[in-house]
């Protein structure tokens, strides 16, 4: 991670209070010194937010109400500076705030920074939580205030290579549980920050990440035992987004997909490449049913002729290939399908 440039602002509200006047602000006046103090808070927080953001999506585009992508894009045209971007989302963040009767402020860093090949640019809420240090001459104990990492409910990142050339999705955010989303929303509106909604995507994401993750698997020694354990655990799958039309969560389809160890899954979905996600679902999704029958059904087409037919007929040998004929052999057809054929062949078989 290289840190190109960095600044922190404070949002201060009283919770339980909302509307004109609840929320003020106070801004640093320059950009905070890139040290070792610095790179191991954002090292820190990087690593929480990879494990932490649940969903995806894209800015909205009413350039009218979305304000945040604007000043974001003169930012990126080098008409506003980092520091002036900063400010401007202060205030994005603090009128939206106000609405909100639970919220009580933080801290809003802002982090532009590059794991090569990709640029990103991330804004956090931070919290502070009461500690204790010590003083080195006197040896006693003196009170400090500390970042608390586990309070990171409000977090978003922009990856600007894939914004720049309008690659989706280019935002990543965090959500939460649905009683905490109610509260943090405020932050997302302030960011325009709009659910990604390929369903058919994400669910392609997810199934690619659950052959992977069957791949892998070290106690699986032979590849006959991966490739049994594959089609098992697509089985699996399809049966846990047939029960979960409306909405598939992460650790559910990880209870269907390892049933044994589900968390090894979601650690797994969650490794990162060049700063990003490896495998581009939400913690929670509508599943694609058009996607979700490929785990179930195979289906192709030669010319006119079009094939549809369960996985289970192939594992039960109804449905085999032939290499050596290049083709496709259907067992024990039934009476009138041999007896169609056979009325439409030129020459009738001896």
């Amino acid at each position: 991670m290289q840190i190109i440039e960095a600044t922190i602002h404070r949002l201060q509200k009283a919770i339980h209070t909302h509307g004109e006047g609840s929320v003020t602000t106070q801004l640093r006046a320059n950009n905070l010194p890139i040290d070792e103090t610095l790179e191991g808070v954002c090292r820190d927080l990087l690593a929480l937010y990879n494990r932490t953001s649940d969903s995806s999506g894209t800015f909205g585009s009413n350039s009218n109400v979305h304000l945040f992508p604007v000043r974001l894009d003169e930012y990126l045209q080098g008409t506003l500076n980092f520091y002036d971007l900063s400010q401007a989302t202060v205030d994005l963040i603090a009128s939206q705030m106000a609405s909100v009767r639970l919220a009580n402020g933080g801290y809003a860093l802002f982090l532009r920074y590059r794991v090569p090949p990709n640029d990103f640019l991330l804004i956090a809420m931070l919290k502070l939580k009461s500690g204790a240090g010590i003083d080195e001459n006197s040896l006693g104990l003196l009170p400090t205030l500390n970042i608390d990492l586990d309070l990171l409910n409000e977090a978003a990142r922009i990856n600007i290579t894939r914004l720049q050339i309008n690659e989706e999705p280019y935002l990543t955010f965090i959500k939460g549980a649905r009683k905490a989303a109610e509260v943090t929303e405020y932050f997302r509106h302030a960011l325009a920050c709009q659910n990604y909604t390929n369903a058919a995507e994400q669910t392609k994401q997810l199934i690619l990440a659950a052959d992977d993750f069957v791949r892998q698997r070290e106690d699986l020694e032979t590849e006959e035992q991966r490739q049994r354990e594959r089609l098992d655990t697509r089985r699996r799958l399809f049966e846990c987004l047939q029960q979960n039309r409306d909405e598939i969560t992460l650790t559910t389809a990880a209870a269907a997909i390892y049933p044994a160890e589900p968390n090894e899954f979601i650690e797994f979905s969650q490794a990162t490449i060049e700063g990003e996600r490896k495998y581009k679902f939400d913690s929670r999704f509508k599943p694609d049913r058009k996607t979700t029958q490929n785990l179930r059904r195979i289906s192709g087409s030669m010319g006119s002729v079009r094939v549809s037919f369960d996985v289970e007929d192939v594992r039960s040998g109804t449905v085999e290939y032939d290499a050596q004929r290049d083709a496709i052999i259907i067992k024990q057809p039934s009476n009138k399908l041999k007896q169609d054929i056979l009325e439409h062949v030129d020459a009738p078989a001896d």
